[in-house]
């Protein structure tokens, strides 16, 4: 675990004074209303049970195809390896497909979004995947209230619907704000909690807390580090999380 920290460390240091030397950039691709033709890769590193090493390593290839200027549909593809240094799996993981309508206008203050997704029963082995269809309704709004602040708050049912009979149906609302800080140099930063309640084992619940700090690189591409952990709750989906990610814009 002590790496994954000390790695986080030096990104979180590193970022901001990448974005100085990036003049005049703006940053593209943040808002979740914004519609653009993209390609993310994400290298993600999460602990579902720290005390027992039991860490998930995944690279997640993420495009998103603009349709039109309201419609976008996209698609995630992860590869896996899950376990610990006594038994582990290597493999593909569950791929989800989504679609999304946007109302977005750059110049105005509020946008929002509608946005399905489909997760569907991929993975080639039992631990890398919940062995279900699952279906994620969302709804979203943005308030940009100034050029360097944003505020969005989202509202997510997740539920299976089928799949294997012997793995663990799924039931869960999640509530999530994001609080965005947008520097002038083409940098970031997020703060995003979300509670999760779990209707399929009632009284259970969650909140999580992450952050982002990211930057752009160039006018068609950006980079961020983004961390997050199990605040509260009786509800465990994971110790601590680490992702890395890069992201390709315009394609």
């Amino acid at each position: 675990m002590r790496k994954h920290f000390f790695a986080l460390c030096v990104l979180f240091c590193a970022l901001p004074a990448c974005a100085q030397l990036q003049e005049n950039l703006q940053v593209v691709g943040l808002l979740p209303t914004e519609n653009i033709t993209s390609l993310e890769i994400k290298p993600r590193f999460k602990a579902k049970n720290d005390s027992d090493n039991n860490i998930s390593s995944t690279i997640e290839i993420k495009p998103s195809f603009k349709l039109n200027h309201h419609w976008k549909f996209g698609a995630e593809i992860p590869v896996s390896r899950v376990g610990n240094d006594a038994a582990s799996a290597k493999g593909l993981g569950d791929i989800m497909v989504s679609g999304t309508y946007v109302n977005y206008t750059p110049n105005k203050v509020f946008s929002y979004g509608l946005a399905m997704e489909l997760t569907t029963p991929t993975a080639t082995d039992h631990s890398l995947g919940d062995g279900k269809w699952i279906s994620e309704p969302e709804i979203f709004a943005v308030w940009k209230l100034s050029p360097s602040f944003f505020v969005e708050a989202e509202y997510r049912h997740i539920f299976s619907f089928a799949g294997s009979s012997g793995r663990d149906d799924i039931n869960e609302s999640r509530y999530r704000m994001i609080f965005g800080i947008i520097g002038p140099d083409g940098w970031w930063f997020e703060f995003d909690p979300r509670y999760t309640v779990d209707y399929q084992n009632p009284g259970e619940a969650e909140l999580i807390g992450e952050f982002e700090l990211g930057t752009m690189v160039n006018v068609g591409s950006s980079m961020y580090v983004r961390g997050g952990w199990h605040l509260a709750g009786n509800k465990y989906s994971y110790d601590w999380e680490l992702i890395l990610g890069f992201k390709i814009l315009y394609l």
